[in-house]
């Protein structure tokens, strides 16, 4: 881009461009198969959850040579969306179908999506009594029972299976235990879902954010850059606000939010949660977490009841039932705001996981203003050359 004039940089700063570059590779060897111009491209990330990528693949006389058919095979192809010289999102191509007569639809998601189509074969559980071997994951079917350690042992026990993807790094996992037990059990003529059994841990009291890192390792010693993809387990991701300095504001000069969407919703709301697990009738695993803090102050007694089939230990159902019941109490708040993704804060400066400082200038809807500090729990963007306008999908902290 040439810029010749003042007010040419001007417009050229406030309507920056952005190069995207879309490489598909194949998932088990990770050997490029192509890299293909794709069309109307939206991708996002979750915290805890798996972002979703859903674009377009032209089939022109430009892009016959390159392959496409061959590039973008459902179920064994991965792809890495590269914005600028940074890896910003990749995952797995699911689904392809005609859009017209000269391009097809695609979608992908996030690496974790793999694990939900991988499952517990056999039974796995931190209990030796529940097994006749009680060797440890991988070659035999004990779990570690450290939080931390059990989402490497469930990943462990995934790539040790005949033909399983071997793509993703777990060491950074099977170190430095988090300090927090568990007892679990994965009865395997029950078939559990392995991303389930981990996001279910998560979900627990005292659990866990995890996810997998993308990116380029750095060029050193005449070796190019390579891709790299890590999974990661924190106890809590991100930033808190005050170490992020986050700021996002709508009205007056240099505003970042374009748009925003603040509902208050009370029909998700619970000051009791009733969980239930494994069993039947009489002899069913239940558990029961009252907001007594709540109901003392006035607020009326509000039910939910959640179901964990494959839960057979107390302890584990009663920390379901509390982070329930957290979940729950922060239900009224669930804002999306649509930002500039080149007005400060500038996109790949916040993830998931972080927090930020919210600001609405008074406008009718808000006489007042409004301002609070929330959880950045989803990013989606649309890629463009031009300006980018992203959407955040946050919770009450």
């Amino acid at each position: 881009m040439t810029v010749s004039t003042f007010s040419e940089f001007v417009a050229a700063a406030a309507d920056p461009e952005h190069t995207y570059t879309y490489l598909l590779c194949d998932l088990m060897t990770d050997v490029v198969l192509a890299e293909l111009p794709l069309a109307d491209v939206t991708y996002s990330t979750e915290l805890n959850g798996i972002g979703t990528l859903r674009g377009t693949v032209p089939y022109t006389d430009e892009t016959a040579p390159l392959g496409p058919e061959a590039a973008t095979q459902p179920g064994r192809t991965s792809l890495y969306v590269d914005r600028d010289g940074v890896i910003v999102w990749a995952g797995i191509l699911w689904t392809r179908q005609p859009n017209g007569r000269a391009s097809k639809e695609i979608q992908a998601a996030e690496f974790l999506s793999y694990y939900q189509r991988r499952y517990v074969k056999a039974t796995l559980s931190t209990d030796a009594s529940y097994l006749l071997d009680s060797t440890l994951v991988p070659n035999g079917p004990r779990l570690y029972s450290d939080q931390k350690f059990l989402m490497w042992s469930l990943l462990s026990y995934a790539r040790a299976q005949p033909g399983a993807w071997q793509g993703l790094s777990i060491s950074d996992i099977g170190t430095g235990a988090s300090g927090i037990a568990r007892v679990a059990t994965y009865f395997g003529w029950e078939r559990p879902e392995i991303y389930g059994a981990i996001a279910e841990l998560a979900q627990a009291d005292d659990g866990f954010d995890f996810g997998i890192d993308v990116g380029w390792t750095p060029a050193a010693n005449n070796q190019a850059p390579v891709r790299y993809r890590r999974a990661r387990y924190w106890p809590r991701r991100g930033r808190t606000a005050d170490q992020s300095g986050l700021v996002f504001v709508k009205g007056g000069q240099g505003a970042s939010i374009l748009s925003y969407d603040w509902p208050e919703d009370g029909t998700a709301f619970a000051t009791e949660v009733q969980a239930l697990g494994a069993g039947n009738g009489e002899a069913k695993v239940s558990a029961t977490a009252r907001d007594t803090d709540r109901l003392a102050s006035g607020w009326p007694l509000l039910e939910t009841v959640t179901t964990y089939d494959g839960v057979i230990e107390q302890a584990q159902l009663t920390g379901l039932a509390a982070a329930e019941l957290a979940a729950r109490g922060q239900a009224q708040t669930q804002p999306v705001f649509e930002v500039s993704a080149d007005t400060d804060p500038v996109f790949g400066s916040y993830s998931v996981g972080d927090e930020a400082l919210f600001v609405i200038d008074p406008e009718p809807l808000t006489p007042d203003g409004r301002e609070g500090v929330l959880r950045i729990v989803g990013i989606e963007n649309t890629a463009a050359a031009g300006p980018e306008r992203v959407r955040l999908t946050c919770a009450a902290v």
